[in-house]
């Protein structure tokens, strides 16, 4: 396989600035899509008008609509939404050659079980090299050079080291990690406590609760780790605490946005309207409150958040009911 060329599939921001980066090393970057008017647009103009309209494409790069064209990659990154990312593995699989390297780049669970996007890629493609690529990755700051890190995590050595040749830049770091399960479940996890975030935003509650509600929350992601076999230690590396700080505190993130909207007083369903675009965390909130419930792992956000999304009850207002029942505790839950 042409390890030089690389393909991406899914051309949103996350998917646009990931081929973005690809090409920027000189590989042959092909970015692969639903949307036919997308595609033709980048081919003619060198530019994602609807996602990233400021951001100019390099001639390496060809987007199209025809999964065939990714069939002599040696590198094929997802950055599908979860709800799709199974059809369009089933799609791909009929053109992706046992020697590729694949990565998923998409942060998420699958809504029936905690099943996990490497998980549905291994799957589909049981005799591939699988590697996970997560970290604090806002899109938009990648897209104007901002100086960003990634972490990718295989059990592959040379894929790793692929990725890392592949994607790095001056601007952009890759850096490696040998717990892909954690790593997976950090990118994952930290759209609920961004959530949360936004909502503490939403009803002007301060930076002192923003900072509570972000430490609880890597409390609760490390006990769930650490129940179903991660390495609690990946928590505090980018794919954890660095990607719960970025999402959590920053206004491009849409699971931020979909809270912040909440606490203003909207609806849920409004809220989902007027982002018009998926928002991870609600599908991995209902995941990991089963998840939680079985093995018996206190999780006081995910719990409260889920009664007040799933259930209906009323943030009245304050930001203590999405605390919920941290708030009655008088030491920190450390087991």
């Amino acid at each position: 396989m042409n390890k030089n060329k690389i393909s991406v599939l899914g051309g949103g921001s996350w998917g646009t600035v990931l081929a973005y980066l690809a090409s920027l090393n000189g590989n042959e970057v092909t970015l692969w899509m639903r949307d036919e008017e997308v595609a033709k647009e980048i081919n003619n103009t060198n530019i994602n008008s609807r996602y990233l309209p400021y951001l100019t494409l390099g001639s390496n790069l060809i987007a199209t609509t025809e999964m065939v064209d990714i069939s002599d990659s040696g590198i094929i990154i997802f950055c599908i939404p979860s709800d799709a990312f199974r059809d369009v593995s089933g799609l791909a699989s009929n053109y992706i050659k046992e020697e590729s390297f694949l990565v998923t780049a998409t942060k998420g669970v699958e809504k029936d079980g905690f099943s996990l996007m490497s998980n549905i890629l291994a799957d589909y493609f049981p005799r591939n090299a699988i590697g996970v690529l997560s970290g604090p990755n806002l899109a938009e700051e990648i897209a104007s050079n901002h100086l960003s890190g990634t972490v990718i995590a295989s059990e592959n050595k040379i894929l790793v080291q692929t990725i890392i040749e592949g994607l790095s830049t001056e601007f952009f770091r890759v850096y490696e990690n040998d717990d892909p399960y954690g790593v997976e479940m950090g990118g994952a996890l930290k759209n609920i406590y961004a959530i949360a975030c936004g909502i503490a935003d939403g009803l002007d509650s301060g930076e002192n609760t923003v900072g509570m509600i972000m430490t609880r929350g890597l409390g609760e992601m490390g006990r769930l780790a650490s129940e179903l076999g991660a390495n609690p230690q990946t928590f505090l590396g980018l794919a954890g605490v660095g990607d719960l700080i970025t999402t959590c505190a920053s206004p491009l993130s849409r699971n931020h946005q979909f809270g912040k909207l909440i606490g203003k007083g909207m609806s849920v369903d409004d809220a989902k309207k007027q982002i018009g675009q998926t928002i991870e965390g609600l599908k991995t909130l209902k995941v990991v409150k089963i998840i939680s419930d079985e093995h018996k792992v206190k999780m006081p956000i995910v719990d409260s958040l889920y009664k007040i999304i799933y259930k209906g009850n009323s943030l009245d207002g304050s930001i203590q009911n999405v605390l919920g029942q941290d708030m009655i505790k008088d030491v920190e839950f450390i087991k």
